[in-house]
């Protein structure tokens, strides 16, 4: 019996002296940062590639892994090797230097802000950079036609993964388009056109591009090509809207 007892006190003691595990610690020893000189010399990968394809001067707007480099990052900080199909970047380590939230777009007639937070939250930078955007903003010259072609904003807006590029309103400021443009015509009055008022019956798709460009439109008009349901006749067809023969419907003096 006196045995017994022992034993069972010997053992509530060795318990009660071994190290207690912390809440939340997994007891997973925690990761090593190596250095750069470490990764050059015992990372696998430049076992078999290049260390100097990473090292060296990249086209503008393209990512610099020598800049990174330069300031203390290296590989393993950035990225999460599990397999060559399965390298992630580790995007909060952009968000160390890089705090972009929002980025304007005023070299057009219609500006508009991107929501740089909102989207790299939605999805990480290779997502975007470099396929679709190079890293630099301002570098591509982002037209609609190459949007509503899949390319840049258009490779996610167009009506699946996200909302349609057609839809203006949700990227551009339209109150700026609360407007008349004045066509000047020989021979007869000056044509006004009242943009706020056709936004309030039609969607923007329904004449940009394919009736009019996306800005005022430069060319001349011609009464056949609109007789021919081209430009205003597209609608002004005595069906849709009143017919283009009602001239002083449009020229006023």
């Amino acid at each position: 019996m006196r045995w017994l007892i022992l034993v069972v006190v010997a053992g509530s003691l060795i318990m009660g002296c071994s190290p207690k595990t912390e809440k939340g610690d997994t007891g997973k020893i925690p990761e090593k940062i190596i250095s750069k000189d470490e990764a050059v010399g015992s990372l696998p990968c430049f076992k078999c590639h290049s260390y100097q394809k990473f090292s060296a001067a990249p086209q503008r707007g393209i990512f610099s892994h020598q800049i990174h480099i330069n300031t203390g990052y290296h590989c393993n900080q950035c990225h999460d090797f599990a397999g060559h199909k399965h390298i992630i970047i580790n995007r909060n380590i952009c968000n160390n230097c890089h705090n972009i939230k929002m980025i304007p777009f005023k070299k057009t007639s219609m500006p508009s802000k991107f929501n740089h937070e909102l989207h790299s939250k939605m999805g990480g930078c290779k997502e975007c950079h470099p396929k679709i955007f190079v890293m630099k903003a301002g570098t591509a010259n982002v037209t609609m036609k190459d949007i509503y072609g899949g390319a840049y904003c258009g490779a996610c807006h167009n009506g699946k993964k996200a909302f349609s590029s057609s839809e203006c309103n949700k990227c551009h400021q339209m109150k700026a388009f609360d407007k008349e443009l004045v066509y000047k015509m020989e021979g007869m009055g000056p044509v006004t056109f009242s943009h706020k008022f056709h936004t309030s019956a039609f969607s923007c798709d329904d004449c940009h591009p394919k009736h009019f460009g996306m800005k005022k439109t430069q060319g001349k008009m011609p009464m056949d090509k609109i007789n021919e349901g081209k430009f205003c006749g597209a609608c002004h067809n005595g069906s849709i809207a009143s017919p283009a023969s009602d001239c002083t419907k449009c020229h006023k003096g």
